[in-house]
Order: C-alpha cells, then sequence, then structure tokens
C-alpha cells in the first residue's frame, strides 16, 4: 500500500501561480497519481542511476523501460553491477530538458528511492522474456537489421522497485508530489 503527500499551497501562492496560469493540484488519488508517474516514466528513456559502494557514488546514464512504476534496465555491465550487489537501495531521476529564459515553470522531473536486483538473463530466460515483453526498443532494433544482436548478450537485467517518489510538474499541477511505499 503506498500514501501520497501533496504540499499544500497558501493562498496568496495559488493566486501567483493563478497569474501565469498555473493550477497546482491539491488532491489526486494514489492510483491516479501512479498512472501519471507510470506515465511520465513511459514518456522518457534516459535515467541518472546513483549506486554506491562503501566509499563511493556512482551516478550512470542509462537507457531503461518500466511496467507501472517498475523499471528495467539491460547493462552489459560495470561498477554499477557490483554496487548493487553490494548495496541494493538506489536512486535515480530523470527531468526533461529545462530552459527557465523560456519558461521558468517548465521543469518538470521525477527523483526515485528504490530497491534494485540484478540477475543475468542466461541464468534465468524465462524471467528475462516476462521482462523484456516490456521493452520499447525491439521493433526499432528490427527496423535497423539488429533483431538478432540483444538475443545473443547475456544482459544482466537490472529491475528498480521504488519504494519514494518526488514528481515535480509545474505545468501539469505537480509541486514536489511524495507517494510512498508503506
Amino acid at each position: 500500500m503506498a500514501r501520497l503527500s501533496i504540499p499544500q499551497l497558501t493562498e496568496k501562492r495559488k493566486a501567483s501561480l493563478a497569474t501565469h496560469g498555473l493550477k497546482i493540484i491539491e488532491h489526486i488519488e494514489v492510483e491516479e497519481f501512479e498512472r501519471v508517474v507510470a506515465g511520465y516514466l513511459a514518456r522518457h528513456t534516459v535515467l541518472h542511476l546513483a549506486t554506491f559502494s562503501g566509499s563511493e557514488v556512482r551516478s550512470t546514464a542509462l537507457e531503461y523501460f518500466n511496467d507501472g512504476l517498475t523499471v528495467f534496465v539491460l547493462s552489459e555491465g560495470g561498477g554499477k553491477i557490483a554496487n548493487i550487489k553490494a548495496h541494493n537501495q538506489v536512486s535515480y531521476t530523470i527531468a526533461d530538458p529545462y530552459n527557465p529564459g523560456e519558461d521558468f515553470f517548465g521543469a518538470a522531473g521525477l527523483q526515485v528511492w528504490g530497491n534494485a536486483s540484478v540477475f543475468m538473463k542466461n541464468d534465468d530466460p524465462g524471467r528475462f522474456e516476462e521482462i523484456h515483453r516490456h521493452a520499447r526498443f525491439a521493433d526499432a532494433l528490427k527496423k535497423q537489421g539488429l533483431g538478432n544482436q540483444a538475443g545473443a548478450i547475456n544482459f544482466y537485467v537490472i529491475t528498480i522497485v521504488p519504494r519514494k517518489i518526488i514528481y515535480l510538474n509545474y505545468r501539469e499541477g505537480f509541486r514536489k508530489a511524495t507517494w510512498e511505499q508503506d
């Protein structure tokens, strides 16, 4: 079960935002918020994943795909895999391009904290196929003549299940809406 916290604005702040055509959502059901966030995830393709070893934080830009709020990354390896195996708590961000000179209220993005798990494709082909059916890039690879390439690599599969999500998107009415798994 999840809970959602929507920061409340003063009447003065609401009026100020309204002069710029903005109306901040003051209440939304958890399930609807989850659909909004899943839609945001589906419209993007790159996240910045932060992992850590005991002494160092590492941030890596990665292509991803999602099933609802759960995110999947296929990786050939690297320090992030060792870090996740040592400490499964991760964080990632996704953000839209932001140009305050053109649209001061155009900032939009997610900050997510979650638990990650890793397995290799060849170690659990059935689980890989179940996850891979959510991938958005399979048709694109086929069009480029690379349809069989993905099958030839023994990818690591990173699965990230969120514990906490903060969503900011003034144009959609969200100002630091916070979702947390109980």
